[in-house]
């Protein structure tokens, strides 16, 4: 006797673009991209306080070599951070022409199809460009957030997984958030305010 094909709650359709793989670049390195930006603050901050501080001696005495030393050491600390605050403000769009670059490499096509089906105790992955599939219980998905245009999973595998918000057949945005607050009472989740 066959066994019948199980029939999914409802299904997701996730087709990856430069948008949408900026947009994960900005929520997965949103930490790091704060750091650098507080620490190169109190650095930069720094460096012009000392910058200022040699001037107005230099004006009054001859400045000696170690000043003028640790001077163009502040230079640099300065140009450094310019230099970090430039790479991090390009530095989606880097990501998502890599990736569309690595997704042309891997499968030959620069466009590939993700559809998730959910069912009652698990939720299937499948890549049409590669024909991988994974199935997933609900149990082992460990934080849902969103962005903008898409739903990000993490498993405890580490793994990201992104859903298109508006890619959902028989669930509403507002329905797939009450599904999953349902489905994985142990996720943490983060949410996005009604807009």
């Amino acid at each position: 006797m066959e066994e019948t094909e199980r029939k999914p709650i409802f299904t997701n359709v996730y087709v990856p673009n430069e948008q949408t793989d900026r947009q994960i670049y900005r929520h997965v390195r949103f930490v790091r991209r704060l750091l650098i930006f507080l620490l190169g603050t109190g650095f930069l901050a720094m460096a012009v306080y000392y910058l200022v501080w040699v001037i107005r001696w230099a004006a009054d005495y001859k400045v000696p070599v170690y000043t003028q030393k640790l001077f163009w050491l502040c230079i640099a600390v300065v140009a450094m951070y310019v230099w970090l605050i430039v790479r991090e403000i390009f530095a989606p769009r880097t990501f998502a022409k890599r990736e569309t670059r690595r997704i042309k490499e891997t499968y030959g096509t620069d466009r590939i199809e993700i559809r998730a089906a959910f069912f009652d105790d698990e939720v299937a992955f499948h890549n049409l460009a590669s024909n991988a599939e994974m199935r997933l219980p609900y149990t082992s998905l460990k934080l849902l957030t969103e962005t903008k245009d898409l739903f990000l999973i993490r498993t405890q595998q580490k793994q990201l997984i992104a859903l298109a918000k508006y890619g959902f057949s028989g669930v509403t945005v507002e329905g797939f958030r009450a599904f999953m607050d349902e489905k994985c009472p142990n996720a943490k989740r983060k949410w996005r305010k009604a807009e």
